[in-house]
């Protein structure tokens, strides 16, 4: 049997993975898990625009979303859409790993005490990010019972 890793906080976003395609692809992941029956988010849930932009952007409806915008979606399962600035990524501000913490990112880099003293990062794409949220434990879209292919959706 495959281990099932936990993980203390999710995050989605950065400069690296925070633009609007990317934050469409979690949202398109979310919505189709939601309309088979997920809730909320197991543990913290945080996304980072890219930019001030994307941020105005993505409280803009899109139609692939069924109307909704991606900030809807997002906040629809407990996320929290904070301000684009690098803190969480190396390791300050509200959202920086404490000791022991585990997260799993969209953000482009995990080395040791990156992300805060003590802390751990495992790297994944919004998408798996956004599923590994619902599920409470890293893992693809698919275990959400939801037919992922990112090219069908984006």
């Amino acid at each position: 049997a495959r281990e099932r890793i936990t993980f203390d906080k999710a995050f989605i976003g950065s400069c690296t993975n925070g633009g609007y395609g990317d934050l469409l692809e979690a949202a398109l992941v979310l919505r189709a898990a939601r309309d088979k029956g997920a809730k909320r988010a197991s543990n913290e849930f945080v996304i980072f625009p890219g930019s001030g932009g994307v941020k105005k952007d993505i409280e803009r409806t899109d139609a692939r979303l069924g109307g909704e915008s991606i900030a809807e979606v997002f906040r629809s399962v407990g996320g929290e859409i904070r301000e684009s600035w690098c803190g969480p990524c190396f390791g300050q501000g509200p959202d920086a790993l404490a000791k022991g913490q585990t997260a799993i990112t969209s953000f482009n880099r995990n080395w040791t005490n990156r992300m805060g003293v003590g802390g751990l990062g495992y790297l994944a794409s919004p998408a798996v990010v956004a599923s590994s949220a619902l599920l409470g434990y890293m893992g693809p879209p698919s275990e959400l019972g939801i037919e992922w292919r990112a090219e069908r959706f984006v």
